[in-house]
């Protein structure tokens, strides 16, 4: 078969253009970095999301530190201490 009847029939033409364009997309690696993109865009999106979640809860922890009552609670439990009326017990180990 010789070009000029290999050109003569557009199907076998479009399917030869579709070939080439697919080894070139391949050997180029294009295809190999636009998968990476998605797979980057993917993972980025979701670190955005993690982000958010964790900004609105240190949000809600720093409101909740600016109220004096959380943070006379806070000292008591945590640091063992005791409000002006409150009662102490002390017992000897013996």
């Amino acid at each position: 078969m010789s070009i000029r009847q290999f050109l003569d029939h557009p199907a076998r033409v479009a399917t030869l253009c579709l070939v080439f364009l697919a080894a070139t997309l391949v050997l180029n690696g294009n295809l190999w970095r636009l998968w990476g993109l998605h797979r980057d865009f993917d993972h980025l999106s979701a670190q955005i999301i993690q982000t958010t979640q964790s900004t609105r809860t240190l949000e809600a922890q720093l409101k909740q530190a600016k109220d004096p009552n959380f943070i006379e609670r806070q000292a008591r439990d945590r640091l063992d201490l005791a409000g002006e009326h409150d009662l102490v017990f002390v017992f000897a180990d013996e």
